[in-house]
């Protein structure tokens, strides 16, 4: 299979994995007044509502078919920390399962509905996307992805979006934290760089550097960045996902005017030295167009979104009763 449609469809894969579909709903979500939970085919219960084990099995089929399209057919047998993948991934999907039934249940009890026209909207665009992917929805024929099933998983993604409206609503009323994170956090850093090719140079730049020498002349003399090697190795400012992983990193915890040890990353192995870092309000005060800030602010709430997700997940969990039954798509040791 091309990249292209190992892409497209490992995005419809992600897409059906926003939020599951679980037990049968009226049509609001919510489930049968006075109905008693059935557990004789269910993975997970959380409050009313029941993960199926045919739910479940689905949702392995599919990522069992991303994975090995991209890691091997052997991938599953693989173990991680003495456990094999397979067993890894069964544990986190039931989990994944589990934390988008909360989500689900927490989102319709605010009074949440789901407009007709929104459903259709996405609806239609899944099925577009299937269209156009005539392998992907093979093998969702194949694992018995069922149209009731798609239709759930809209639903739920629609959900899901606003459980995310929700969390950046909790976001934005942190005024104080965020007013001491524009304050605090760096958003922009000033930077020169020597990059060479082998750990050895870099030791040897390192020692030189450690003895004195001018950052400057010594990234004239050595840098192989054809970019920044004629003003000295500078790289002028840059915000957090211009350059690679392991260089912002060390570029955005470094003390102004301090120099790193090597750093290697896929170019090479680079000397940093941090010349300045800009916060929101320093870039403020510097006159900084509104709608760079305005960027910047949403990169710092950006960042807060993971840790207030998980917290109201955690909150969540904490008040409800969740039994799981991992043992029923676990196979047996032969």
């Amino acid at each position: 299979m091309s990249n292209l449609k190992r892409t497209t469809a490992l995005l419809i894969v992600m897409l059906m994995i926003i939020l599951t579909g679980c037990t049968p709903k009226t049509d609001d979500g919510t489930t049968t007044e006075g109905a008693k939970v059935d557990k004789t085919n269910a993975v997970a219960v959380i409050g009313e509502d029941v993960v199926a084990v045919d739910t479940f099995n689905i949702y392995y089929a599919m990522y069992e078919n991303a994975y090995k399209q991209y890691y091997g057919e052997d991938i599953l047998g693989q173990e991680f920390e003495g456990v094999k993948f397979a067993d890894v991934l069964r544990e986190d999907i039931l989990e994944m399962l589990v934390q988008d039934s909360l989500v689900k249940t927490h989102v319709l009890s605010t009074g949440f509905t789901i407009q007709d026209d929104v459903f259709d909207a996405k609806y239609a665009e899944l099925n577009t996307m299937l269209a156009e992917d005539a392998e992907t929805k093979a093998m969702y024929d194949e694992i018995g992805v069922t149209e009731d099933f798609l239709k759930l998983q809209v639903k739920g993604s629609i959900l899901m979006e606003e459980f995310a409206r929700l969390i950046n609503e909790s976001i934005e009323k942190e005024t104080a934290r965020l007013e001491e994170l524009y304050a605090s956090e760096r958003v922009q850093v000033s930077a020169r760089h020597i990059l060479v090719e082998d750990e050895a140079t870099a030791a040897e730049v390192k020692a030189k550097l450690d003895a004195g020498e001018d950052f400057s002349a010594l990234a004239t003399q050595y840098s192989k960045d054809t970019g920044s090697v004629s003003t000295g190795g500078d790289l002028g400012y840059f915000a957090r996902g211009v350059m690679v992983a392991e260089f912002e990193e060390s570029a955005f915890t470094l003390p102004v005017g301090a120099i790193s040890d090597p750093v290697q990353s896929s170019f090479g192995f680079h000397i940093i030295k941090v010349e300045d870092a800009l916060t929101v309000n320093q870039l403020i005060e510097k006159g900084e167009e509104e709608a760079v800030i305005n960027d910047f602010k949403q990169q710092i709430k950006d960042g807060l979104y993971n840790e207030f997700y998980t917290a109201k997940v955690e909150e969540l969990k904490a008040a409800a009763t969740i039994e799981t039954f991992i043992e029923k798509v676990t196979p047996k040791e032969e």
